[in-house]
C-alpha cells in the first residue's frame, strides 16, 4: 500500500498488526493432544472403504462375530427399558417451565457504544471554511492551517483568514507544519520538498529537497524532519539550509518515520514499519531508547508531551492512545478511543483529542484523564462534525479541523476546563 492513502484508510502496518493480535487471541497454545489420540484410535478401529494398512491394526483382542452380536441384543434392550422407563414417568411428574428463548447476539453492524461519558453539546462560535485541511498550528500569534496547495493564516481573534500563501498541490493526506527559526516549514510529500516560508513576507523563501519527508519538528538551531522511506530522521540546518546529520531509526521501505515530537530533552518519532517508537538525542543525535508499544497498537500518530508523560496516536485501526512513561520508556496503557484520533493536545495537563467515529456526523473531542487513564469528558459541537483532525489552542479559544466538512471550528476554552 502507498502512502498516498486516505486519512481514514489503514496503513501498510496497520493490517498486519490487527491479524497477528487476531491469530495471538485465538490459536491455542499446543496442539489438543488427548483429541488427536482419540481421533486416532478411533479412525485405527473403524472399517475403512479401502483396504488400508491401517485396517490390521487393532487396539486391544479382537472378537469374534458372535460376541458381538450379543452386545448388540444387550443395547437394544437396554436401550428399549430406558424409553419404557422415561414415558412412565411423564404421567407423575410436572412438565417443567419453558425458558425464555437466548437473546440475539448483536450483529456485526450494531451500533456500539462509544468509551465515555454522555457527550456536551458545545457551539462553535466561528467556522472557517478550508478547503481540504490536513494540519494546523499556532505560531503563538496566528493560526496556521496547511492544505493541498496553500498555507492559510486564521486570525484567532478576528475569526477569519487574513493571509494565504500558495505552496504546492499535494494528494498525500499525511504532512506537517511547523513553526520555529524565524519560519514556518511544511512537507509536501508528493513533491518530496520541504517549504520554507516567510510568514510576514507571505511567501515561499527555500524549497529544500528532502525525499518522502512528514513530520517536522524545530529544535534551537535545527529542522527535525522524519522520512518515510529511508528509515531515517534528518536534521537541517536553518542557517545554509542543508541536511547535515541522518540518524537511522527504523528499516528502508514503505511506511518509515512518520510524526516527530519535543520533549524531555529528546526528540520522538514512531516508526510503524518497525514498530516501534525512537527516543534521539537532539545535540549528538543518540538513539536513546527504542519503546515497542503493545502488540494491538501501531505508532503512526501524533504526539502529545505531558508534564509526565508522553501520549501518541495510532493507526487507523486500532482506534486507541498510548500514554508512555518517559521516566522509564515503558508503555503505561493504550486507552481505547471508540474511534480514530491521530494528535493529542494537552490542555491542563490532560489530552484532548478529537475522535473520527467513521462518519461525517458522528465526531467527538474526548478527553483522558491522566489519573485513571480513561476518557472523563466528551464534547459534540453542535453542527455536523466529523472529526479525527487537528486540534489547537490559541487566544483563549479552541480550535479544531474537521475534514469531513472543509472546516476549521472555534471553540470557547471553557468547555474544555
Amino acid at each position: 500500500m502507498s502512502d498516498q492513502t486516505d486519512l481514514r484508510s489503514p496503513m501498510d502496518r496497520d493490517m498486519d498488526r490487527r491479524l497477528a493480535g487476531w491469530m495471538g487471541a485465538v490459536a491455542p497454545d499446543r496442539a489438543p493432544t488427548r483429541l488427536l489420540e482419540e481421533t486416532f484410535a478411533r479412525t485405527m478401529t473403524t472399517a475403512q472403504a479401502s483396504d488400508v494398512p491401517w485396517r490390521k491394526i487393532t487396539i486391544g483382542p479382537r472378537r469374534g462375530s458372535a460376541v458381538t452380536a450379543r452386545w448388540i441384543l444387550v443395547a437394544v434392550i437396554l436401550a428399549l427399558a430406558i424409553v419404557v422407563a422415561s414415558v412412565a414417568g411423564l404421567g407423575s411428574r410436572t412438565p417443567p417451565e419453558p425458558t425464555a428463548s437466548p437473546s440475539p447476539s448483536p450483529s456485526p453492524s450494531a451500533t456500539i457504544t462509544p468509551p465515555g461519558p454522555s457527550p456536551i453539546s458545545v457551539t462553535a462560535d466561528v467556522t472557517v471554511p478550508i478547503q481540504g485541511p490536513i494540519a494546523m498550528i499556532n505560531d503563538g500569534v496566528d493560526l496556521w492551517v496547511l492544505s493541498s496547495g496553500q498555507l492559510d493564516r486564521i486570525d484567532p481573534t478576528a475569526g477569519k483568514v487574513t493571509a494565504t500563501i500558495p505552496l504546492g498541490k499535494t494528494t498525500d493526506l499525511y504532512n506537517a507544519v511547523a513553526s520555529g527559526a524565524g519560519s514556518l516549514w511544511a512537507t509536501n510529500w508528493d513533491s518530496q520538498v520541504l517549504y520554507r516560508v516567510d510568514p510576514t513576507a507571505r511567501k515561499v523563501t527555500a524549497t529544500i529537497p528532502v525525499g518522502l519527508t512528514k513530520g517536522v519538528v524545530i529544535t534551537p538551531g535545527a529542522v527535525w524532519i522524519a522520512n518515510t522511506r529511508t528509515g531515517a530522521v534528518m536534521r537541517l540546518d536553518p542557517a545554509t539550509n542543508k541536511i547535515v546529520a541522518t540518524i537511522a531509526v527504523g528499516p528502508t521501505g514503505a511506511s518509515g518515520p512518520n510524526w516527530l515530537a519535543v520533549g524531555f530533552g529528546s526528540i520522538w518519532v514512531d516508526v510503524p514499519n518497525n514498530d516501534t517508537i525512537a527516543r534521539i538525542d537532539p545535540v549528538s543525535g543518540a538513539i536513546q531508547a527504542t519503546i515497542r508499544p503493545p502488540l494491538q497498537f501501531t505508532p503512526c500518530g501524533g504526539f502529545g508531551i505531558a508534564a509526565d508523560a508522553v501520549w501518541l496516536g495510532d493507526c487507523a485501526s486500532s482506534k486507541s492512545v498510548l500514554r508512555i512513561d518517559p521516566a522509564t520508556n515503558a508503555p503505561v496503557v493504550a486507552v481505547d478511543l471508540g474511534g480514530t484520533g491521530y494528535n493529542p493536545l494537552l490542555i491542563n495537563g490532560s489530552p484532548w483529542i478529537t475522535v473520527d467515529r467513521g462518519g461525517p456526523d458522528n465526531g467527538r473531542i474526548v478527553r483522558i484523564s491522566p489519573v485513571t487513564n480513561t476518557i472523563d469528558r466528551v464534547l459534540v459541537p453542535d453542527q455536523t462534525f466529523g472529526g479525527g483532525g487537528d486540534i489547537a489552542m490559541i487566544a483563549g479559544s479552541v480550535w479544531v479541523v474537521d475534514g469531513y466538512e472543509n472546516t476549521v471550528l472555534r471553540l470557547p476554552l471553557t468547555a474544555f476546563q
